[in-house]
């Protein structure tokens, strides 16, 4: 069986405005709130289920994310009001990438097979030959403005990740933040990969380049907690694990092992050539 959760798809908040090229990119509040601008921001590949149960049943999910889009502005969210976990995102710049987190409330597994599978991939070959900045300058403040890219979270009965990005080839992927999950005689597989390259080339302008600032500013969760600001390039933060409660009890021709695995494969690769 091959199933795609609606947690998975490429998702943007009914009340995100978003504005043609070269204007800034709002969202406020839901459960799901991202806003992207910028080149090649992917945000898929994320589960943030309130309840899950698989009873003697087997489950695949499979999404595959890869995003030609250009544009170059600013990005803002702000965290809602949910009773379950939420994502506050916001990226701005070029090849950010936050796929495959998790945040789930409460997982059940029992003579199952689950096996979860998120693949992003951005690679920018394009030839620039005016230059194109990596993000704007943004204040420090309490709520989003703009420049940069700028997240704060909301409040949440369940666990949050709040995730600003600015700047080239971000990684925030395969983080867990899920609260409570039960393995029973179960088979479990999470894989997440991730993968930024820059082949671009071009004519640098003077500030042509600057990588902008991100800023992120925590929620009230009833339950773990990330929140990740980065801004650079090549900044990883993958595979962490923040998980409240895990138990598992292992098949019985593997005593000694447990059905769960979970891999978080990153890379950020820079071929780029710019000159002046």
């Amino acid at each position: 069986m091959r199933l795609i959760g609606k947690a998975a798809l490429l998702a943007v908040a009914a009340s995100t405005v978003l504005g043609a090229n070269g204007a800034a990119a709002h969202a406020n509040g839901g459960p799901f709130t991202t806003s992207q601008d910028g080149e090649q921001n992917l945000d898929c590949g994320n589960s943030r289920e309130l309840v899950t149960v698989n009873v003697a049943r087997t489950v695949r999910r499979e999404q595959t994310c890869t995003d030609p889009g250009s544009r170059d502005a600013d990005a803002s969210a702000v965290g809602g009001v949910v009773a379950g976990p939420q994502f506050t995102t916001a990226q701005s710049g070029k090849q950010n990438l936050n796929c495959g987190n998790s945040a789930d409330v409460v997982t059940v597994n029992a003579l199952s097979t689950v096996e979860e599978e998120t693949t992003c991939q951005v690679v920018d070959s394009s030839q620039d030959l005016r230059g194109r900045a990596g993000g704007r300058h943004a204040r420090v403040a309490e709520k989003p403005g703009p420049g940069g890219a700028s997240a704060v979270g909301g409040t949440a009965l369940g666990p949050q990740f709040t995730t600003a990005q600015s700047g080239k080839q971000n990684l925030n992927c395969g983080n867990s933040a899920d609260v409570f999950t039960f393995n029973a005689l179960s088979t479990v597989s999470r894989s997440t990969t991730c993968e930024a390259v820059d082949r671009s080339s071009g004519h640098a302008l003077p500030g042509a380049h600057g990588q902008g600032q991100a800023t992120a500013v925590n929620g009230i969760a009833a339950g773990p907690q990330s929140t990740t600001a980065q801004n650079g390039k090549h900044n990883l933060h993958c595979g962490s694990n923040s998980d409240l409660i895990g138990l598992s009890v292992p098949e019985p021709h593997a005593p000694g092992a447990v059905g769960l695995g979970k891999s978080a494969d990153c890379r950020a690769v820079d071929r780029s050539t710019t000159w002046h």
